[in-house]
């Protein structure tokens, strides 16, 4: 069966190739474990191209290209996506079920994949820890790419589990997860935390990028105009041109009331 299953993943067939595998389990044959890794592999190739074509709808709604989606069409999209990750947690459970111990740790990492291309932060931070418990440690720039989908959904309490012991890592290693904690925190909006981000990074002695310094400073412009809250950017020029990272800045600003115009130095 596996044979099957591969060859209609090498034709792209990615859906068929998983539902060949649960309609097999489920008429009440046995597939052999490695039928259900598969069966993952497929999901994940299948959620990396669902992610791609949502990100270039979103794309083209947004640059106006085509009209806003209506409300069947989101709940189509939706029940997709929930298909998808339903999928993929009835094949891990198969493969858990049946598998010996050594499959653990691929079950993981394929739902791992799966959650992270899917932007799921919580579940794919508990396959981490899951890879952990078995014994593998994965990459490090998976956990880079879950701190920041985390950030860019709020998720604080596992942006700070994730964050744990990132200050006694190497000045290369600092900078690497703060700047992916600094972008899903700008991603989801967050821009007061992201703000908060870059003041810790340059605390650790991490000197931001540039563009990342730049986005920043952007998205606390954009915050000014609409809550009129000035504190955040200020605290932020004055700190980047401390360190030299920025000119000093002459702040202006009018106060309508009074009509009067109000300069000062960062």
């Amino acid at each position: 069966m596996s044979d099957y299953v591969w060859v209609w993943i090498m034709d792209g067939d990615y859906r068929d190739a998983v539902k060949l595998v649960i309609e097999f389990k489920e008429s009440g044959l046995k597939p052999e474990v490695y039928s259900y890794l598969i069966g993952l592999t497929a999901l994940v190739k299948e959620q990396k191209e669902f992610s791609k074509a949502l990100r270039k709808l979103n794309l083209s709604v947004k640059d106006g290209s085509i009209a806003k989606l209506d409300a069947e069409s989101m709940r189509n999209i939706e029940n997709y996506q929930s298909k998808l990750l339903g999928d993929g947690v009835l094949l891990s459970n198969w493969a858990l079920q049946e598998g010996s111990s050594e499959v653990l740790g691929l079950v993981h990492e394929r739902l791992l994949s799966l959650y992270t291309c899917a932007g799921c932060g919580l579940e794919a931070e508990r396959q981490l820890w899951e890879l952990k418990l078995v014994g593998r440690e994965p990459d490090t720039q998976l956990y880079d790419v879950v701190l920041a989908i985390c950030a860019s959904q709020g998720e604080a309490a596992a942006v700070r589990r994730l964050l744990a012991g990132v200050e006694s890592t190497s000045a290369g290693r600092r900078k690497k997860s703060m700047s992916w904690l600094l972008r899903g925190y700008l991603k989801g909006g967050f821009y007061l935390d992201a703000s908060e981000t870059l003041l810790r990074m340059l605390d650790m002695g991490v000197s931001p990028d540039y563009l990342d310094r730049a986005a920043v400073l952007t998205a606390l412009q954009r915050n000014i105009q609409e809550s009129g809250n000035l504190e955040s950017y200020m605290k932020l020029c004055k700190r980047l041109s401390e360190t030299d990272l920025i000119a000093p800045c002459v702040l202006y600003l009018y106060v309508r009331k009074f009509k009067l115009w109000m300069m000062r130095m960062l």
